[in-house]
């Protein structure tokens, strides 16, 4: 998890102005499989664990992350 939460953090930093990151589902299904019960609240969990922010996902498809937003 470690990786990708690395992976995404670097194009957050590189591609500043789109401000965010799309991984997409071959990616995603490294670490939860697409059967894999509560999903999307593991990955939202994994989002926050890393100072990210899951702004989108669609199973199947992809997850779009941000930087975490101010509360």
């Amino acid at each position: 998890m470690e990786i990708l939460a690395g992976q995404i953090k670097r194009q957050l930093e590189i591609r500043n102005e789109i401000r965010h990151c799309a991984i997409g589902e071959e990616e995603l299904q490294r670490i939860w499989p697409l059967n894999e019960m509560d999903r999307e609240r593991k990955i939202a969990q994994f989002a926050k664990d890393y100072g990210l922010h899951l702004t989108w996902y669609s199973h199947g498809m992809c997850a779009i992350f941000e930087k975490k937003r101010p509360e």
